[in-house]
């Protein structure tokens, strides 16, 4: 039985040469800090999702980038500081694809704007579903 592509969920990848701790501290007061870290090349690394309290299939990547904005416009300024400090400050938006011919997930112009405002890029992760023989991943 076919199965449809949807939305999986948005992420908030940050990177910079200098620590965040102080961004990251408060961000994880109302995100999810998936993962954050001194990498392999010498630069920190951080993964952050909406805290996902509504677990409905509602949702959808202008309600999960809207809340990590919300988030970010309460920054204190030296959060805002480390922020301004990162060279990659994306959302990433990724889905599951499935077997739907074509799908869209639009973004409002208001979102797009917010993102630009705050100095912010988009990304799109496809997450393949099936394996290259066409059995569903488990």
């Amino acid at each position: 039985m076919p199965s449809e592509t949807e939305y999986a969920n948005t992420d908030f990848d940050l990177k910079s040469a200098t620590p965040f701790d102080t961004l990251q501290r408060e961000l994880d007061e109302s995100c999810c800090v998936l993962h954050y870290t001194h990498g392999g090349d010498g630069h920190w690394h951080s993964i952050v999702e909406s805290s996902h309290e509504d677990e409905s299939d509602n949702r959808n990547a202008e309600l999960d980038i809207a809340a990590i904005l919300e988030a970010v416009n309460r920054l204190s300024p030296v959060a805002k500081a480390e922020l301004h400090a990162c060279y990659l400050r994306e959302f990433n938006i990724g889905f599951h694809c499935w077997d739907t011919w074509a799908y869209i997930h639009t973004l409002p112009n208001a979102i797009v704007r917010a993102i630009a405002d705050a100095n912010c890029s988009i990304a799109v992760t496809l997450y393949p579903m099936r394996n290259p023989d066409g059995t569903p991943k488990e």
